[in-house]
């Protein structure tokens, strides 16, 4: 029996971050218009990426937001959050770039690819080591209580096992990529 809760999170992690995008528009322009472009960046590029900033904080707040209140359609609001998630680690990365430029980990410093490797490579082994045995599990019993009519646990258990693995070797290819990419 599924939940009659609406999933309000799910929607809005699409919706408000798109407002946001729109109504910080002025924003970036007045930015573009009275600042020079400096190191070779186009004037208000800047302002741009702050705008991205707060649109992709509101995209993973309000979706995980939703993966918290454990709405009905989650997983809708789950793609946001992993965007907005992935460009707040770049930006931590990013951001942080210059110490370790300092530490001596040069390579690993303002590396998108790496970057999303590495949190693909971990959302992959979450789905296979966390989720995947919870479903087997909740498969088992159901098909021991003989009640598969309406759950569909058995396709959720692959899309699970196919999203894993797909993560993992997305993630496993983004690092070989960085790493062969430097040699």
């Amino acid at each position: 029996m599924r939940s009659g809760r609406l999933s309000i999170f799910a929607a809005a992690s699409w919706l408000v971050p798109f407002f946001v995008f729109l109504m910080m528009r002025p924003y970036v322009d007045a930015a573009t218009e009275r600042e020079r472009g400096q190191w070779g960046l186009p004037p208000g590029f800047g302002a741009f990426l702050i705008q991205i900033f707060v649109t992709a904080g509101f995209a993973f707040i309000l979706g995980l937001l939703s993966i918290i209140c454990r709405e009905r359609d989650r997983w809708f609001g789950a793609i946001p959050c992993i965007f907005g998630g992935l460009y707040f680690l770049w930006f931590a990365v990013a951001t942080l770039g210059e110490w370790w430029l300092r530490s001596g980990a040069a390579f690993l410093a303002h590396s998108l690819d790496l970057t999303v490797g590495i949190l693909m490579a971990v959302i992959g082994v979450f789905f296979l080591v966390w989720l995947l045995p919870k479903a087997a599990a909740r498969l088992a019993r159901e098909l021991e209580a003989d009640d598969l009519g309406e759950t569909n646990t058995g396709t959720k258990m692959k899309a699970v096992k196919l999203f894993g693995i797909a993560a993992l070797v997305v993630g496993v290819g983004l690092i070989l990529i960085h790493a062969f990419g430097r040699l």
